[in-house]
């Protein structure tokens, strides 16, 4: 296990409960995007990775055969595990393991999905490499995540205050490069869809539990670049003077190619 999965563990660990309860992670009408856009017929076998508190799995296991979610933060799926219990659903199941080697063989799913983790991987084209690997040739592999500017400076500016709120991010990767990824995978993309959510700054602070000089830095840096247009994030103030962000969000949909 690498040092970042210790950094990974800890730190989900630590935000385990309000990160489950963050309205980021929660929205209904956005996960049920996620889950319109796999398609489904009820006959699939799906694999939801970094399912964090399950809320993924849980949805796709309303409209599949079967859903497996893994992670790697024990205090995370117990949360879902509890959840999925309570509701009485049959056809999911969770297991602790590393996304970076899935303790899966070939082509086990119809169905791989992965919702905000590729910020999360210090290698994440070896983690769609993974995913593709266990999708049967013909299935879908699925991820919605942050996608950053295409212009480096700018990614990096937004790369800074994401790092300062959360130690086990690493880098929103700009939209070419996550379609890169997705190609050296062996997937052919067959559809992109974007969208931005707008985070309340406040709250998006205690979601990390993160105070003191760490969240003042991300303030004066999240008004700079309100007033310089320094990450493409365009924050901004509403009427009542609470500071928001744009963002940026993707959901792209693969197809394995036969082999």
């Amino acid at each position: 296990m690498s040092q970042h999965n210790d950094v990974v563990r800890e730190e989900f660990t630590k935000q385990a409960q309000a990160f489950a309860s963050s309205p980021w992670i929660s929205d209904e009408q956005q996960i049920a995007r996620l889950v319109a856009a796999a398609e489904l017929t009820g006959c699939e076998r799906v694999l939801d990775v970094a399912t964090g508190p399950g809320y993924i799995a849980e949805a796709f296991s309303r409209h599949a055969r079967e859903v497996v979610g893994i992670d790697l933060t024990d205090a995370m799926l117990a949360i879902a595990r509890k959840r999925t219990a309570q509701r009485g659903l049959k056809n999911i199941t969770f297991r602790t393991g590393d996304v970076r080697a899935l303790p899966f063989v070939d082509a086990m799913f119809d169905v791989v999905v992965g919702r905000y983790a590729l910020h999360h991987m210090e290698q994440p084209a070896a983690l769609l490499q993974e995913m593709a690997r266990v999708c049967r040739p013909g299935g879908t592999v699925l991820v919605e995540d942050l996608f950053a500017s295409e212009h480096p400076d700018r990614a990096a500016y937004q790369n800074h205050f994401e790092v300062l709120r959360d130690s086990a991010h690493v880098r929103v990767l700009p939209l070419s490069e996550l379609l890169q990824d997705f190609c050296a995978a062996g997937l052919e993309v067959e559809s992109v869809t974007m969208n931005e959510r707008t985070p309340e700054i406040a709250r998006w602070l205690v979601t990390t539990k993160t105070e003191g000089e760490k969240a003042a830095e991300i303030r004066r840096l999240l008004e700079e670049d309100a007033a310089r247009d320094l990450s493409g994030t365009r924050p901004f103030r509403d009427a009542q003077g609470q500071l928001y962000y744009h963002a940026r969000t993707a959901i792209v949909r693969g197809r394995p190619l036969p082999t």
